[in-house]
């Protein structure tokens, strides 16, 4: 562009320097007169807009802006350029031009008004103010970045670094010079897979932002988790031109959650209610525990005290504790056992209450934890009722381990063995087992530590009451953590005193069965000698009734002979159960009563061999009979009916037997259902039903009396299934 296509200069006050000046200025100046047409253009204009200036003059200058600048200062421009009120007054503003390849380029300006011919015209200097401003912020921006508490780096399209700032060398420990000119991998973990860094690479590289978490390592080895992002930034063309990348380190943050998440995992895990409360006592804090006990949600809960879901005397009492705690600030321990209405639920509750602060120090309310000891005080009472068992029993009884320590012995164990110290976990078996016995002792222990009980008698000599016979039983103690047993119980019992009332009853019973048998066998025979003796007169048939009445008695005195002689044979044995098919003892005992008592009709109903089998002694055969034979004893008609039923449960086996005979009075009742009523063992009956009573009792079995409809006896007697 020359100098000769400019318009001529506005008219200077005959100054031909100022004219020149405006000529030769490197800033474009126009000037337009008050309806915004172009009057004058500088030589500047046509390097700054690429236009021609001469063809610049007569246009408006409003059409040079463009119309997309969305900015009030330029629209109120606009409206001036194209409205006579004038430019004087609108002191320095932005104004957008549009270069003639379609570029706008900012300018600052301020429009000076003067004269031209008597005509108002404004003339203005435009300054390029992108360079300024962009400078300007640019230095804003650095100094912004240089302060940020993240680290900040800006590598070039191919990552190379080319800037860090401050808090990248204080997270990461590399200095500007340390990382300028190399490559992000020098904060590379290896933690990070390949298709990370391929995803990284394809976002960033199509003109996305990258955001996510990464593991990187600082300079001296230290992991570090930082929230990274990663945004291109783009030249006047478009093109990338280079990325920048900002890290925010969120390890500690990271770990701090990870801690919370893991408090919280458990505090919601915990079966124990966990709370937190304000000053007002209402609760802001609780886990899942509080509600299913409460049966109140959550929710409902955050703004509510304890009397909102447990009984008020509970409530009230915490209410005391929260207090003491807000006017003490120190913990107190405390139990109570508060009822649920809405779950319906108690239980007791071992509870630690804390003062609580906010952030500031000050005391912001109470937490607690609340321990449900509910199944530990049930143990406990349910351990201190053993323990009271154990302590007062006669029996000797003693615990030890896999290795022969004790684990505990009661009074008469310690007592009966020498024992003085009340703790004997440092005593073993060999401590308190002379060496004699030892190895007796010490095998049928290892036989019980194998998983099953044992049993046997043996001689002990007691330290003042010299040999004692003892029964010893060892049980295996359970392991609930392994397979075998973890010890060894062991129960001994003194039999010295009952062993010898046995023999003593033994030898009796053997005395009295030669002397009193042999002494009534002889009474008999000679009675009967005299009866059939007799002669035919009336003193003769006196004689003949008397002996007769003396062979009754003597035939009487010798079944309650054999009746007490077969009681003190179940009473001296150890009752030994097994498996018997009552009906078949039943249909047994009756074909043998059957040809006793000719005259009396006895039925009986049971089921096919093998569905009847129960839990009984060997004596359960003799019980019956003697039980359907006192039926027909007693009976009060000459054709006595006695019927019998047997019938099988899952559980039990019933024998009914009923008679139509006069009934069966109390006293004898008492005798077959409770072994009581010790005035009806002087007669037969009585001592025969005592017998059916042990039978049973070492049967584990029971008998029960009812009165038949219209008259007679039922008599039920109940037997258990065997074990499976």
């Amino acid at each position: 562009m020359s100098r000769e296509s400019s318009a001529d200069p506005p008219a200077g006050p005959g100054d031909d320097f100022f004219a020149s000046f405006v000529e030769g200025c490197s800033d474009p100046i126009l000037s337009v007169d008050g309806d915004g047409v172009i009057v004058y253009a500088n030589p500047a204009v046509g390097s700054a807009l690429d236009r021609d200036p001469a063809a610049l003059r007569g246009r408006r200058l409003a059409e040079l802006i463009p119309e997309d600048w969305d900015d009030e200062r330029v629209r109120s421009l606009r409206r001036r350029l194209s409205s006579d009120a004038g430019l004087g007054d609108v002191g320095g503003l932005t104004c957008p031009l549009r270069r003639a390849d379609g570029r706008t380029v900012v300018f600052s300006v301020r429009f000076h008004e003067h004269r031209s011919s008597g005509e108002p015209v404004y003339t203005g200097v435009f300054r390029d103010c992108v360079e300024e401003a962009t400078a300007r912020d640019l230095r804003t921006f650095r100094n912004v970045v240089e302060h940020a508490g993240h680290a900040v780096y800006v590598t070039g399209p191919d990552g190379t670094i080319e800037y860090v700032n401050p808090a990248f060398t204080d997270n990461t420990g590399y200095e500007p010079d340390d990382a300028i000119g190399r490559t992000p991998t020098i904060l590379n973990s290896g933690e990070m897979s390949d298709e990370y860094f391929a995803a990284l690479w394809e976002t960033v590289g199509s003109g996305e932002v990258w955001e996510e978490e990464i593991v990187d390592r600082r300079r001296d080895g230290e992991a570090y988790h930082a929230h990274q992002t990663i945004a291109p930034v783009f030249d006047a063309d478009g093109e990338v031109s280079r990325f920048v990348a900002i890290q925010t380190d969120v390890t500690e943050k990271r770990e701090a959650m990870g801690r919370l998440k893991q408090h919280r995992e458990i505090v919601e895990a915990l079966d124990d209610p966990i709370l937190l409360q304000n000053l007002d006592g209402e609760f802001e804090l609780l886990n899942e525990a509080v509600s299913e006990f409460a049966g109140v949600p959550r929710e409902e809960l955050y703004g509510a005290d304890e009397f909102a879901f447990m009984d008020p005397e509970t409530a009230a009492e915490i209410d005391e504790r929260k207090r003491e705690v807000l006017e003490t600030e120190e913990p107190v321990a405390y139990e109570t056992s508060p009822t649920f209405e809405r779950s319906g639920r108690e239980a007791t509750f071992s509870t630690r209450r804390y003062p609580h602060y906010d952030a500031d120090g000050e005391l912001a309310g109470t937490f607690a934890i609340c321990r449900d000891v509910t199944e530990m005080k049930r143990r406990e009472a349910e351990l201190e009722r053993y323990e009271r068992a154990v302590n007062g029993a006669t029996d000797l009884i003693a615990a030890v381990d896999r290795e022969g320590r004790f684990l505990f012995a009661n009074p008469q164990y310690r007592a009966y063995h020498g024992i003085e110290t009340d703790d004997v976990r440092d005593l073993s078996i060999s401590d308190v087992v002379d060496d004699e016995r030892y190895p007796d002792v010490k095998r049928h222990v290892n036989r019980a530590l194998q998983g099953r009980p044992v049993e046997y008698r043996t001689k002990r000599t007691h330290p003042a009451r010299g040999t004692r016979t003892v029964d010893v039983r060892y049980y295996p103690l359970a392991d609930p953590d392994a397979d075998g047993a973890a010890g060894v119980v062991g129960v001994l019992r003194d039999v010295t005193d009952s062993e010898n009332r046995a023999r003593q009853l033994s030898v009796v019973d053997r005395v009295l069965q030669h002397n009193l048998r042999n002494a009534l066998t002889v009474i008999r025979g000679r009675a009967r000698e005299l009866v059939e003796d007799a002669p035919d007169d009336d003193r003769g048939d006196g004689v003949a009734e008397s002996a007769s009445y003396i062979v009754s008695r003597a035939d009487d005195l010798l079944t309650t002979s054999e009746k007490a002689h077969d009681i003190t044979e179940i009473l001296s044995d150890a009752p030994e159960v097994e498996p018997i098919d009552v009906g078949q003892a039943v249909d047994g005992t009756l074909v043998s009563l059957a040809d006793e008592f000719p005259d009396a009709r006895l039925s009986a109903s049971t089921p096919a061999g093998g569905e009847a089998v129960a839990s009984a002694t060997a004596w359960l055969d003799r019980a019956l009979a003697e039980l359907i034979r006192n039926a027909v004893v007693h009976h009060d008609r000459d054709r006595p009916t006695v019927d019998v039923a047997v019938e099988a449960t899952a559980d039990a086996v019933e024998v009914r037997i009923a008679d139509d005979g006069p009934g069966m009075n109390d006293m004898n009742r008492d005798v077959l259902e409770t072994g009581h009523a010790v005035d009806a063992l002087y007669h037969g009956s009585g001592l025969g039903l005592w017998l059916v009573y042990w039978v049973l009792q070492q049967s584990g079995g029971s008998a029960t009396v009812a009165d038949a409809d219209p008259r007679g006896t039922v008599i039920t007697v109940t037997l258990a299934r065997p074990p499976q």
